[in-house]
């Protein structure tokens, strides 16, 4: 068994794996391998607001998901750091930093996200920010 490989997802990550099927699909498989998958509770209250905006709670209503079973998932499917650490690297989007700031705590090989200020960084200290379709593709060729 090698070395897990370390990911913080961003919250708008998260929430399309519960909300595209077949991006569930592949990071389900992706979970089941060697990934350790990192998260703060600043990172799970932010997803935990997004799944009270009005545009959510209707996408959540139709597809008869609850926000606590997210909530639930993630946990479930997550390692919960406590990081102290304040990064301030992306200022046109503060929120972004707290996904840093886990990465850096945990020693994250990868963040993986659709933001693009986050995306538009590349590489934040040791840790390769890429996108859900490079890193389900890097994850998939081993």
């Amino acid at each position: 068994m090698g070395k897990k490989v370390k990911v913080v997802f961003d919250t708008n990550v998260w929430l399309s794996i519960f909300m595209k099927k077949t991006l569930s699909e592949e990071f389900s498989k992706a979970l089941n391998r060697e990934i350790a998958v990192y998260i703060t509770e600043a990172i799970l209250k932010e997803i935990s607001r997004v799944l009270t905006y009005p545009k959510m709670t209707q996408v959540l209503k139709l597809s008869g998901i609850k926000q606590k079973e997210i909530l639930r998932a993630i946990v479930k499917n997550s390692i919960i750091v406590t990081s102290k650490l304040e990064v301030h690297m992306v200022e046109d989007d503060p929120e972004d930093n707290k996904i840093l700031a886990c990465a850096q705590f945990a020693g994250a090989d990868f963040i993986v996200s659709g933001d693009k200020h986050l995306l538009a960084l590349g590489k934040f200290k040791r840790t390769r920010i890429l996108t859900p379709r490079e890193f389900l593709d890097l994850i998939s060729s081993g």
